[in-house]
């Protein structure tokens, strides 16, 4: 009998509401972010079990120019240094810099987000997993 190469899980997570609190005014440095409790812990344990896990968030504070790219790759970096620091990996940050009146194609709901995972991370989204806590995070997984 063929032994089957085993895939790892990708989980595809929301970043604001699940790895950080969600804020009204935007997230626009370090200090503004508030990690969830057990958040970290729950994403290295992921990870160390095998998961791939992708952040795919929608930031239009860039658009909006609350906040640089630059500002926000560095928040990414450290979340993900938080993670490693657990034994866990997040392997990449994707990111909409857009604003709704923008009507880009990678603004949850759209799919873009989750099409750039395919096309630039070899993600198969038919056995990807997304975790979210916006009505926009199931249909931007559902449009995909």
């Amino acid at each position: 009998m063929a032994m089957r190469q085993s895939k790892s899980l990708v989980v595809l997570l929301d970043r604001d509401g699940i790895i950080n609190r969600m804020r009204p005014d935007y997230v626009k440095r370090w200090e503004e972010v508030e990690i969830i409790p057990g958040s970290l812990e729950t994403l290295a344990r992921l990870s160390r079990g095998g998961c791939d896990l992708i952040v795919l968030t929608n930031q239009s504070a860039i658009g909006r120019g609350l906040v640089s790219h630059k500002t926000v790759n560095e928040i990414h970096d450290r979340m993900a240094s938080l993670v490693e620091g657990r034994g866990g990996r997040i392997r990449a940050f994707l990111t909409c810099p857009h604003t709704p009146a923008d009507a880009c194609d990678c603004r949850k709901p759209a799919p873009g987000l989750f099409l750039r995972a395919r096309d630039e991370l070899g993600v198969d989204l038919a056995t990807a997993v997304m975790v979210g806590d916006q009505l926009s995070d199931v249909e931007a997984a559902r449009a995909a």
